[in-house]
């Protein structure tokens, strides 16, 4: 889509918000999608944005799998599939990335398809359809570990053949210049959606995500699609917003023609540890509606 005929945010929004709910269209021949949400600054609305997603998505029927590689664990805590305090014997995404040297290689497991074992349910008020990796506070020595082989590709090969019960997979990157968990997350991915506020920090963690992104593309060119920029939690039109809003659309060319609104009913939503399609307000249509659109979105993206 080119500049001159993507709408502005609000313009975007407000077509959004005309006629009823929106419907998902998933098509059953497209297998499953694993989608990587990458921007390298923190506070755009990335790990929001994947559990919007995932409740979209499983309220609609569809198996679903949460993969959080940010250290903060807050769409594992969102998800409400955090370790409990004082469990240590939780599995979770760092067992995957993480190979202990002083055990004999012949009694490490199999590494591909071990993502079954580290896999845990989400709360119950996500229902069976969705199930988490869940990320914790160790999964940041991941990006000065030096010892575990092949660290950037153990997420891909972990989840080969266990990914195939799922129709999505969602990765929620850590806020981070490149990095180990970064180029895990990618190289596990088929997709990758780029969020970004409508301020100098959404478009720097775009414009940086981007180059991150294809650099990993180009040593693997099978295997990651773009699907685009996502403007995400749009507030309340002004002046220095519509410049913020005109410099995404005059710097990427792959600028969706659907935004995410910012709505306190999502705040109080993620709080609660509750989907966001368990709420009936017209805020949380709103949300919802937005992200079925960007569902529909990555679809379209073969």
């Amino acid at each position: 889509m080119t500049a001159a005929s993507t709408r502005s945010a609000w313009e975007a929004l407000e077509r959004q918000q005309q006629g009823g709910p929106v419907q998902l269209r998933w098509p059953e021949d497209l297998g499953t999608v694993v989608l990587a949400i990458d921007s390298e600054k923190g506070g755009v609305g990335k790990s929001s944005l994947a559990g919007g997603l995932v409740a979209v998505m499983a309220a609609a029927g569809h198996d679903v799998l949460a993969v959080d590689l940010d250290p903060r664990a807050t769409l594992t805590a969102e998800l409400d599939a955090a370790t409990p305090e004082g469990d240590a014997g939780l599995p979770g995404v760092n067992d995957l990335l993480y190979e202990d040297q002083n055990i004999d290689p012949g009694e490490l497991p199999e590494l591909r398809g071990l993502a079954e074992q580290a896999v845990r349910p989400a709360g119950p008020q996500w229902g069976e359809q969705v199930q988490v990796l869940a990320a914790e506070r160790a999964l940041a020595h991941r990006e000065s570990d030096l010892t575990t082989p092949n660290l950037e590709h153990r997420l891909a090969l972990s989840l080969e053949g266990f990914k195939k019960r799922f129709r999505l997979v969602v990765i929620d990157l850590p806020p981070r210049a490149g990095g180990k968990l970064v180029g895990a997350g990618l190289l596990a991915a088929t997709h990758v959606l780029f969020p970004g506020t409508l301020d100098e920090d959404g478009l720097i963690g775009v414009q940086d995500a981007r180059k991150t992104a294809q650099r990993i593309a180009r040593a693997h060119p099978a295997t990651l699609r773009p699907v685009g920029v996502l403007r995400n939690i749009i507030e309340p039109r002004t002046r220095l917003a519509e410049l913020s809003d005109q410099r995404f659309v005059d710097g990427f060319d792959d600028v969706l023609d659907v935004v995410v609104p910012k709505r306190i009913v999502r705040r109080e939503a993620r709080t609660a540890c509750v989907p966001i399609t368990t709420a009936t307000t017209r805020d949380a249509q709103d949300l919802t509606n937005a992200y079925t659109l960007v569902l529909n979105a990555i679809a379209e993206v073969r």
